[in-house]
């Protein structure tokens, strides 16, 4: 997989709200409370952000696509934009097989290697899951942190996940490096 499809994957998911700065200076909008988002994505060089939301249809899942991803354009006022299909299925899409009837294995378009894993809490609320450094984490969060190199193979420095650690509660902040 290449690195280029890796950085439009991954970025900057948060519950919270505030901003951050997290690369080369840039500082990166929290989206606005969303009851159905799971998680977001942010990643250099702008601060547009990929939402990822449970899909439901009168309050209920839709059990073929249970997770919608789109952007927020923060450079055109926080415009809602759809993914396009090249994002979709290179990119930023996620890919979704069901486990059964309330469970999901998933990845993200661009690294299969980090497997997530949507599915009811102990909360009766849906929530993506995955486990990074020997901990599972409910993840809000991810960021990739690109340092350099050009548009078609960028430099990765690592993926930073946040969350919450599903063994104590606490927040954690766990990074992957590629």
């Amino acid at each position: 997989m290449s690195r280029l499809y890796r950085s439009f994957l991954f970025t900057g998911l948060l519950l919270t709200t505030g901003t951050f700065v997290w690369s080369q200076g840039i500082e990166y909008p929290t989206p606005p409370h969303n009851p159905k988002q799971l998680f977001y994505l942010q990643r250099p060089p702008n601060t547009n952000t990929v939402i990822y939301e449970l899909n439901m249809e009168n309050g209920v899942l839709d059990k073929k696509q249970p997770i919608h991803a789109y952007w927020i354009s923060y450079a055109k006022k926080g415009q809602t934009e759809e993914l396009t299909d090249i994002q979709r299925k290179y990119a930023y899409g996620i890919k979704i097989t069901a486990l059964d009837d309330n469970s999901y294995e998933c990845h993200l378009a661009a690294y299969r290697k980090l497997k997530l894993y949507l599915k009811e809490g102990e909360d009766k609320q849906y929530h993506v899951y995955t486990t990074v450094n020997d901990k599972q984490i409910i993840i809000n969060r991810i960021f990739i942190a690109v340092n350099g190199g050009s548009l078609f193979k960028p430099h990765i420095d690592y993926v930073q996940l946040n969350g919450i650690d599903t063994a104590t509660g606490a927040a954690t902040e766990e990074r992957i490096k590629l």
